[in-house]
């Protein structure tokens, strides 16, 4: 039933392209909600599942496993069973994203609509600009680590047209695009969002090894470093006058606060974990703040509260949470996505495809850097991941070598 499958694809497209308005939730809870039921009626009229086979089906599952296995230990269970099913919603989305947007003309839809909503975040982003007060730099996410986060994972794709091996057009709709991001990106005054950003130029230099990308990301850095000295030089001068005036115009946070805040966290998550290496505290990051946030807290001056914070950093989150053997499954994971796109990129050929997959591994790159700071990998950020990991699936050359040979195996009466 084609158009069945069309039906499906169409409310699929919606829910990814409402995953960054947080006035849509609504939306994005309802249409999912739909696509679970239409995936339902599908696999009913078919008898099979939606389920193309990945590269990645062995550690997923057993990641997905573990994680049910420690619920029955969390400090709130029923909280953790409602994270678990955020946990298989993004599965889901992951596996159908692959299975009905097979196909170049569906790929470039998606490819296109991403680009569309990254557009749309931006311009907004970057109407709210506040030298002031970079929170005020949200979009239409809740806060602004969400909008870096996002940032962060979606400027590798610009990168990689912009200074891949498309046409014109399209290399300089992609540098545009990378400008508009980079600027909103400056504005939140992330030094977590920076530090991934000057990683990812550099990332990217090592798979398009061309003289603009190395001049780009050159001086991107250059400017980067220039300004920090400027503006820490400044900041331990008290003297008023032109390095003042350039240190409020840059847009730069100074004080070391955070820092050291994340580091009292890091300490504090570290000497737990030691106490629930096994299966952890329950998965869902409230399990922390329902675990540790419910004595009084004392506050040594100079430094702020921990128990109502969180991991701050994804590695340190997941093996509070669901165990170290949580973590080394993630981590292998995210290992193994990096290893097996960067694999399929030197076998790729067409202009798009490369750029997808480039992209895919800057981003996952910049994506764990930027976790190493805030657990941002939470909400429609999630889901928003594997719907890229989808599409960069969905441009492996193996991938569709093996689709293509299944589809004439069908035809064929097999």
């Amino acid at each position: 039933m084609p158009y069945f499958d069309t039906i499906v694809r169409a409310v699929l497209a919606v829910y990814i392209a409402v995953l960054p308005f947080k006035s849509l939730l609504v939306v994005e809870r309802n249409g999912f909600i739909v696509l679970l039921g239409l995936l339902v009626v599908w696999c009913a009229i078919n008898r099979r599942l939606f389920y193309s086979r990945t590269a990645y089906d062995a550690l997923l599952l057993a990641f997905v496993v573990w994680v049910g296995l420690t619920i029955p230990f969390s400090m709130a269970p029923s909280y953790s069973v409602k994270e678990y099913g955020k946990l298989l919603q993004q599965m889901v989305v992951f596996y159908a994203v692959i299975y009905f947007f097979k196909g170049l003309l569906y790929r470039q839809v998606l490819l296109g609509l991403i680009g569309v909503m990254v557009v749309v975040v931006t311009v907004y982003g970057l109407s709210q600009f506040n030298l002031e007060n970079p929170q005020a730099i949200v979009s239409f996410l809740p806060a602004e680590v969400w909008l870096t986060t996002f940032l962060i994972m979606v400027i590798p794709f610009g990168l990689a047209l912009a200074l891949g091996e498309g046409p014109p057009e399209v290399r300089t709709g992609g540098a545009l695009v990378v400008g508009m991001m980079t600027v909103c990106l400056l504005a939140t005054q992330s030094r977590a969002g920076l530090v991934a950003f000057v990683a990812e130029l550099w990332v990217i230099v090592w798979f398009i090894r061309s003289v603009s990308a190395k001049v780009v990301a050159g001086l991107a850095t250059v400017c980067v470093i220039a300004a920090v000295v400027v503006v820490f030089n400044a900041s331990t001068t008290p003297a008023a006058g032109l390095g003042n005036d350039i240190t409020t115009s840059l847009p730069l946070k100074r004080g070391f606060s955070s820092v050291l805040h994340r580091f009292d966290i890091w300490g504090f998550t570290l000497s737990e974990i030691a106490k629930h290496w096994l299966v952890g505290i329950g998965y869902g990051s409230h399990s922390y703040l329902l675990l540790y946030g419910q004595d009084q807290e004392v506050v040594m001056p100079g430094h702020a509260a921990i128990t109502h914070s969180g991991t701050h950093n994804i590695f340190l989150y997941l093996a509070l949470h669901v165990g170290l053997p949580g973590m080394l499954l993630f981590g292998w994971f995210f290992v193994r996505v990096v290893l097996k796109t960067a694999e399929e990129y030197r076998q790729a050929h067409d202009w798009l495809s490369k750029a997808v997959l480039v992209g895919s591994v800057v981003s996952v790159v910049g994506l764990i850097l930027r976790l190493q700071f805030d657990q941002m990998l939470v909400g429609s950020l999630a889901v928003l991941f594997w719907v890229l990991l989808a599409m960069a699936v969905l441009s492996y050359p193996s991938y569709n070598r093996a689709a293509t040979q299944v589809d004439r195996l069908k035809t064929e009466g097999f």
